[in-house]
């Protein structure tokens, strides 16, 4: 009984936890939010002078969500192909 009431205890503050909302995106993660192909997404961050907003953490790249947003509205008004 003792430790299902303890399993309860870690389930309830688990579930009670105030969820962080994530700042940045893996490629995989940015694919996902945008619809583009992973292949896309890589091509973007390696185009020399490239204006995708993406930045590095050693060799990982990782691309910010807001940036990420206002990039994509950027290049909806310029009807810009990519």
């Amino acid at each position: 009984m003792k430790e299902i009431l303890k399993v309860l205890e870690e389930i309830s503050a688990t579930l009670n936890k105030p969820k962080v909302e994530k700042r940045t995106f893996t490629i995989e993660e940015a694919a996902e939010f945008t619809g583009f192909s992973h292949p896309k997404i890589r091509a973007l961050i390696a185009k020399p002078n490239t204006d995708f907003p993406f930045f590095k953490v050693g060799n990982k790249a990782l691309i910010d969500k807001a940036m990420l947003v206002m990039w994509i509205e950027k290049i909806s008004t310029e009807h810009r192909t990519i």
